[in-house]
């Protein structure tokens, strides 16, 4: 089949894109016709085209095949010898008469079979090819013989080249080569119901002065979709067993998913993750690939397409797949009928030539993401069916359809974000609800490493500085999770109790309120602690926050909505370690030091109390601690009535307090003479949650340390 140079003849055939199944099941119907005349006939896609790769020299030679198939009535039949034995197994409500069957039934007709049902405890069908072949009325075989009926004596009465023809009377190969080439075509049949796979054979309502009207399809399309329907067979491994499933047992069916509205709930029925590849193959290729179609996470045969596109993100493809479109079968005008509705492509990135752990597939920090989210999805309750009523929970769609996105553009910071926001939305329901609480639901914190995913390279926004300083601050045995989710920390990850814990304080209303409720928290966990002797964790600094990020937040211009949902979407990561070359990757610049307002410098005496981590002396770090542990300055009850006397507005009492705590260590202020007074205290009391680099806080402590004459020196205030 190759010329003198080596080359394969190639013939692109556009009029059946992948677009919906029935023109995707054509594709396949169209190589497994070729492969009888050209065994080494291959296919493959090219930006949406279907090629012919290694097969007929041109078009006419194409044409020549499919009418002599037509002609000689070549086709595979499609007979569905099972139906009788069909409807016994659903009278018995057993799988065991249609096993029977299978068990006698002749061999060439079982791969068709295959691929419509699955005896077992109970007869699985495939959600694509409705039970056993027939959606409502539907009778998909109905249809391919009224198709194939209408070829035959047209194919075999085609007049040859040259002479006449009756106009009345469609030609055959114009009608196949206006179809495969997307011309229009002018021969349709009414009643093929192929209405499950092709959408131009729905029904088109209002279309004139009837209230609709029958939807008509080209037989040669209905004939080569019949024809692909073999392929849908899965492996024998997942046909046998008591407990084969549907979507576990056809390749590439997964359940339909879980919907985001409750007027959705039970409309749709499955979905096919039809795969596209590049790379020509062949039929026993082909065939091959569909045999083996399984994806697994964790070991486990997905069956939900959050699951699916997990694996292919988690695990990678092969067989030169570059792309999966998803087709969701739902119902439309009746309850007994589906129709297909085209909803999303998966493109895939090519592997790299020198695999690395950074590079691969398993290591990639947005597949631990996926991952982690679908392991969230599975312990939430699902919606489910009750009698002939439908109980919509709305726990798992808003997640699948995230995590669907996500998949689809892994680099692209909105729907990393996206994934975040729908994630925190439903964990806040079952925070509030006290019956999605008593499974007690787990889930596994974020990787940290995913974190530079979500700016996209570009340098965070001033309110997500703030809120990496904020989340990054919190102590590994407390951390932030604890006072946002109302969970509590095991072993690995967090749990939702039945019953809310008292630490968790977040709730509605101004930010500034919230926060200062956690410093207040924060502060009767360390009095808890130090009662139980225990030894308070401290507070951590692993990305501070720049002076001129506080002073935004103490004079109120910090976008404060924006904040929130920073400091929520970060309360979903693991932030027990983190990384240098995170960090790196944040892209964190300096800003410039802010003039030293009165807010500003009330933070500077404040922020050291209410932590544990050292401050150092002015130009002194050689002489250690400047609030000495020993000496019993910072204590949690100190902290108490300082948190108090703040949130109050009773600032000039809040900077006596804290004068003499730093007169305890050694470390008189200076005295201040004027009143004191804050817009808004509480915002005051919460900057107390941002930490802040040690050189900063330092230039901060020395405005109110009083002046102290060196030896041989002068005192200067």
């Amino acid at each position: 089949m190759a010329d003198s140079s080596g080359r394969l003849p190639a013939l692109a055939i556009p009029g059946l894109p992948p677009d919906n199944p029935g023109d995707y099941l054509a594709s396949l119907g169209l190589l497994r016709s070729l492969a009888r005349k050209w065994p080494s006939v291959r296919i493959a896609w090219r930006e949406d085209i279907l090629h012919v790769v290694g097969g007929p020299i041109d078009m006419d030679e194409l044409l020549d095949a499919f009418a002599d198939i037509a002609a000689k009535r070549a086709w595979t039949p499609y007979e569905r010898g099972w139906a009788e034995d069909q409807k016994r197994s659903t009278r018995a409500k057993s799988g065991a008469p249609l096993a029977m069957w299978q068990a006698a039934a002749n061999e060439n007709v079982l791969e068709l079979f295959n691929a419509h049902a699955v005896p077992a405890a109970r007869v699985s069908f495939n959600p694509l090819l409705g039970s056993g072949g027939n959606a409502g009325k539907r009778a998909f075989s109905d249809g391919w013989k009224k198709a194939t009926d209408a070829l035959a004596p047209i194919a075999s009465a085609t007049p040859k080249k040259g002479k006449e023809t009756n106009a009345n009377v469609p030609d055959p190969r114009k009608e196949l080569d206006a179809l495969l080439r997307g011309e229009p075509t002018t021969w349709l049949l009414e009643n093929l119901n192929a209405a499950s796979w092709f959408s131009d054979a729905n029904k088109l309502f209002n279309s004139g002065q009837s209230p609709f009207r029958e939807g008509r399809l080209s037989p040669w399309a209905m004939a080569l979709a019949c024809e692909g329907l073999a392929l849908l067979a899965g492996g024998a491994s997942r046909r046998l067993g008591t407990r084969a499933r549907a979507v576990g047992a056809f390749p590439f069916v997964t359940r339909a998913a879980a919907p985001d509205a409750a007027g959705e709930a039970g409309r749709d029925l499955a979905e096919l993750w039809a795969p596209l590849w590049d790379r020509p193959m062949t039929l026993p290729e082909t065939r091959a690939l569909f045999l083996r179609g399984r994806a697994e996470v964790r070991g486990r045969g997905v069956l939900t397409p959050s699951a699916f596109a997990t694996a292919i993100v988690r695990r990678g493809v092969d067989a030169g797949i570059t792309e999966f479109r998803r087709f969701v079968l739902g119902r439309t005008t009746s309850a007994n009928t589906f129709e297909p509705r085209f909803d999303g492509t998966l493109r895939l990135r090519a592997a790299p030539a020198v695999p690395s752990p950074s590079s691969s597939p398993e290591g990639t920090a947005a597949s631990t993401a996926l991952e982690r989210a679908l392991g969230l999805v599975d312990h939430l309750p699902r919606d489910r069916k009750i009698g002939q009523r439908w109980r919509f929970v709305g726990l798992r769609g808003p997640i699948e359809r995230a995590m669907l996105q996500l998949a689809a553009e892994p680099g692209d910071p909105g729907a990393a974000c996206g994934l975040l926001d729908a994630v925190v939305a439903v964990l806040d329901r079952v925070d509030r609800n006290r019956s999605f609480r008593e499974p007690g639901i787990s889930w596994e914190p974020l990787p940290i490493e995913w974190l530079p995913a979500l700016f996209g390279g570009e340098p965070p926004a001033v309110e997500a500085r703030l809120a990496l300083a904020l989340v990054s601050g919190f102590p590994v045995s407390r951390p932030f999770t604890l006072y946002r989710l109302g969970v509590e920390k095991r072993r690995v990850g967090f749990e939702h109790p039945a019953h809310s814990p008292a630490r968790c304080v977040w709730g509605p209303g101004p930010l500034s309120r919230v926060l200062s409720s956690v410093v207040q928290r924060r502060v009767l966990d360390w009095e808890e602690s130090a009662k139980t002797g225990n030894k308070e964790p401290s507070a951590r600094c692993l990305i501070p926050a720049s002076l001129d990020a506080v002073n935004g937040w103490l004079e109120g211009t910090i976008d404060e909505t924006l904040l929130w949902r920073w400091i929520s979407r970060l309360a979903l990561f693991d932030w027990r370690v983190i990384a240098a070359p995170v960090i790196d990757e944040l892209s964190l610049r300096g800003a410039n030091t802010p003039p030293v307002s009165g807010p500003l410098a009330l933070f500077g005496m404040l922020h050291p109390l209410f932590n544990l981590q050292p401050v150092l002396r002015p130009n002194q770090p050689q002489a250690g601690d400047l609030l000495d542990p020993e000496s019993g300055a910072r204590t949690p009850a100190m902290a108490r009535a300082l948190a108090s006397l703040v949130r109050a507005g009773q600032i000039e009492a809040a900077v006596r307090l804290a004068s003499s705590r730093y007169a305890m260590a050694g470390a008189p202020l200076a005295w201040t003479v004027g009143p004191w007074h804050i817009d808004d205290p509480e915002r005051l009391l919460a900057s107390v949650l941002f930490p802040i680099e040690d050189s900063e806080r330092t230039v901060l402590i020395e405005r109110w340390l009083r002046p102290r004459r060196q030896q041989g020196g002068e005192a200067h205030a």
